[in-house]
């Protein structure tokens, strides 16, 4: 009577980081990231985070599955992309109704009332506010809101830096920072940023003196 022959178990190979990963260099490297940015953020407005997997992303993208960590580290990265980008669309918006040649007062406070109005009406950035199903997405919504709101609010304080009028001691790292903070604690108070007029008095009165250096001026 024979023995059935063994049939060898193959053993995992571990698969270096550097052999599956896409590589900036590569061909096609830029439109595959975009694909799937643009993947993301469509399903953050449709959904919200909890319809953010990693199938779904790929699916909408056109793309394998296993492409979404080839080109990003993690959910995380991603979802930061992608609010960067929707951002940095409401900042250029921002900055043309405003004009360059605004002065840094006027800049920094109409570019936050305005930034958070549109933030406020934009889904994207109500399905990241809006409370999520575990507490790791409600940690990743608000690391992307954190990322995100910093190319909104940089140019703000950048026209500052630029003219002079930024107070002694602050930095821009900090003053950005800052801007952050209150961009992001405001977000949370929608009845606050639907008075634009008070809203405007408050950010002229507490945040434009502890940034800016302009000068003394008669309370409204």
């Amino acid at each position: 009577m024979k023995l059935p022959v063994p049939v060898p178990v193959p053993v995992p190979v571990s698969v270096p980081e550097s052999t599956w990963k896409a590589r900036p260099e590569g061909t096609d490297y830029d439109e595959v990231r975009q694909r799937l940015v643009d993947a993301t953020e469509d399903l953050l407005r449709e959904g919200g985070v909890g319809a953010l997997r990693q199938g779904a992303v790929a699916e909408r993208a056109g793309l394998h599955r296993s492409s979404v960590y080839r080109y990003f580290n993690s959910k995380e990265d991603l979802v930061i992309a992608a609010v960067v980008q929707s951002t940095l669309r409401i900042g250029r918006q921002i900055r043309e109704r405003i004009g360059e040649s605004a002065d840094p007062e006027n800049f920094l406070v109409r570019g936050i009332v305005e930034a958070l109005a549109a933030l406020s009406d934009d889904p994207l950035h109500q399905a990241l506010t809006t409370p999520g199903s575990s507490r790791a997405m409600t940690r990743l919504a608000n690391n992307a809101l954190r990322e995100g709101v910093r190319p909104l609010v940089e140019p703000m304080f950048a026209s500052a830096a630029e003219r002079g009028v930024v107070r002694d001691g602050v930095s821009v790292d900090d003053a950005i920072r800052w801007l952050q903070i209150v961009a992001l604690g405001l977000m949370q108070a929608p009845t606050v940023v639907a008075d634009t007029e008070d809203l405007e008095a408050m950010l002229e009165l507490m945040l434009v003196p502890s940034l800016l250096d302009v000068g003394s001026r008669p309370p409204r």
